[in-house]
């Protein structure tokens, strides 16, 4: 049976398996099939089996288009995912969920049978919680796909369930095969779909199904400004015990993130690295639901990479190439009115790189004039206003902002070199927000879901590394990293586990595989802390059990703090 071959990863018995099962489908429509893998967030491992319809678009992944997909995840206890999958890049963005109830609302004749009548189910992203906690092991990443799902069942691989499960697909790949007769030409509909995925002509939500049908684009336009004008309060709406995951401790800092939000402000996170300040901004921004876009500052930011300026722009005819205002990250998340997420913010010189937008961030409805002119359409030159056009001009191209656009940067509080150059205008302009470590008993809890991937038959392995990674990271005071105030967040530990998962194949001793995961995820996170890189250096060896750290990782870290002769 082709699901015992896929759990098991017999490609070779799969394959003449799948194919047989596939023809005695006797589908409408050809289906071909794909195999996939990768190791999600968590560090929990994956498999996938994709089942779709042949020769329907050239990527069988591509938006717009249905498949069923078989997700197999973890490795003690596995679960394997069973269900239609929508084609769908970046399913946390509101584009790409409005496009999937969308389509759920055209296909409610076939998922109504596959709910009611087999069991399978539907979540919204707010209530995706595919959880399963069996010896210590979570897999909340996979809720990440659960918007692209739509509809799925979750059970275990066992000789009792292959049964099930196999009829289950056979139902699925029969569903598929009706979809496409019913939303023909389905290759017009992906295209559709991938417009409005790219936001072009794209309608005005409204009811469940998020897409008013039969409207022009002016009318969706007016429609869509009627529903920004008389807009829904999001912070009234969150819930008041929100599901924030694997961010544990964090829900001090999520209620005055949402709460500064909803006052008007944008906001600064600041944190050690690794603490989860960039997933926690991303998390409220799912839970409101919000579009968003994420940027990484860097020293090289000029008003030029945030607000834009003039670029040489191909034309269709002829080989001019004349300059046209091209707008930065800060001008089409405004435009789209997606929030902007920055990362590592401090790396940017802020003053320099922010301009003009320090007018905007000030708060009201202000508007700004740019030395600029953008390229209209039948070829004439309008200028470039940020913000809110007077209604009087005409000779104006504006990037609107509207009032409940926010921006939320990042600062690692270990960047001792670009630490706090930022400016007071800039400082007045959002709210501060520490981002706390995790206290030690949260924090070993971390720790243990994601050595739970060490775990097999010898479960030495796993119980050394646990060890060595809880004294370095989670102690609070006394030993490890928190005797020098140095404790860094739980992302870095867990980027560790994961390297050391891969890495054990080519070395045994835990101490040895835990050094070169330090040495590649921690070492650089010292960056200009010379004068601890001695105490830095006994308190890992310490953790280690050994009596110091060897001469060659004692320069490589050296080489990261500075201390290098």
């Amino acid at each position: 049976m082709f699901i015992s071959s896929f759990v098991e990863d017999d490609r070779v018995s799969l394959k003449d398996e799948l194919e047989t099962f596939l023809e005695h489908l006797e589908t409408t429509h050809k289906f071909d099939w794909a195999l996939g893998e990768r190791d999600l967030p968590t560090g929990v491992p994956s498999r996938f089996l994709d089942i779709y319809p042949a020769g329907i678009v050239d990527k069988y992944d591509s938006f717009g288009l249905i498949y069923v997909r078989l997700w197999l995840v973890g490795s003690n206890p596995q679960k394997i995912i069973s269900g239609i999958f929508l084609g769908a890049a970046r399913a946390e963005q509101a584009e790409p969920r409005r496009a999937a109830a969308y389509l759920r609302s055209r296909l409610n004749d076939i998922f109504d049978p596959l709910e009611r009548e087999r069991g399978f189910q539907y979540k919204n992203w707010g209530d995706a919680d595919i959880w399963w906690r069996e010896e210590g092991m979570s897999v909340r990443a996979v809720s990440r796909q659960l918007e692209q799902f739509m509809t799925y069942r979750a059970a275990e691989p066992t000789d009792e369930n292959i049964q099930r499960i196999t009829d289950d697909v056979a139902t699925l790949v029969r569903a598929i095969d009706s979809a496409i007769e019913q939303l023909e030409p389905i290759r017009e509909f992906g295209k559709d779909i991938l417009l409005l995925y790219y936001g072009q002509n794209l309608p005005a939500a409204t009811g469940d199904d998020g897409f008013i049908e039969g409207a022009s684009n002016n009318e969706a336009r007016e429609i869509q400004q009627n529903v920004l004008d008389d807009k829904v309060d999001w912070f009234s709406s969150l819930p008041p015990v929100p599901d924030l995951g694997d961010l544990k401790g964090m829900q001090s800092a999520y209620e005055k993130l949402v709460a500064a939000l909803a006052a008007g402000k944008h906001v600064l996170l600041m944190g050690a690295p690794g603490v989860g300040k960039t997933e926690l901004a991303e998390t409220v921004c799912r839970l409101i639901p919000q579009p968003y876009d994420v940027v990484t500052a860097t020293s090289d930011w000029t008003s030029v990479h945030t607000i834009g300026g003039y670029m040489p722009v191909p034309q269709a005819e002829g080989d001019a190439e004349p300059l046209d205002f091209i707008p930065g990250v800060f001008t089409e998340a405004m435009a789209a009115n997606k929030w902007l997420v920055i990362d590592e913010m401090n790396r940017a010189d802020i003053d320099k790189a922010f301009g003009e937008m320090f007018t905007l961030l000030g708060g009201k409805w202000k508007s700004i004039m740019l030395p600029y002119r953008k390229r209209q359409e039948d070829g004439s030159y309008k200028r470039v206003v940020l913000g809110k056009a007077n209604t009087q001009d005409g000779d104006a191209h504006v990037y609107p902002l509207d009032p409940s656009w926010r921006l939320i940067g990042t600062m690692n509080t270990f960047d001792k070199a670009s630490l706090f150059q930022m400016s007071f205008a800039f400082s007045r302009r959002v709210a501060v927000i520490e981002i706390a470590i995790p206290n030690e008993a949260d924090y070993r809890q971390i720790i243990a879901t994601g050595a739970a991937v060490l775990l097999g038959e010898d479960n030495s392995l796993h119980d050394a590394v646990l060890n060595i990674l809880s004294s370095i990271f989670a102690v609070e005071s006394g030993v490890g990293l928190g005797r020098l105030g140095l404790r860094v967040g739980p992302a870095i530990p867990l980027d560790i586990i994961r390297f050391i998962e891969r890495m054990r194949r080519f070395e045994t001793d835990p101490a040895s595989l835990v050094l070169v995961g330090l040495e590649s995820y921690l070492f650089p996170q010292f960056e200009g802390r010379h004068e601890q890189t001695a105490d830095i250096a006994a308190a890992i060896a310490t953790a280690l059990g050994w009596p110091a750290l060897p001469q060659e990782s004692l320069n490589r870290l050296s080489t990261f703090t500075g201390a290098v002769d």
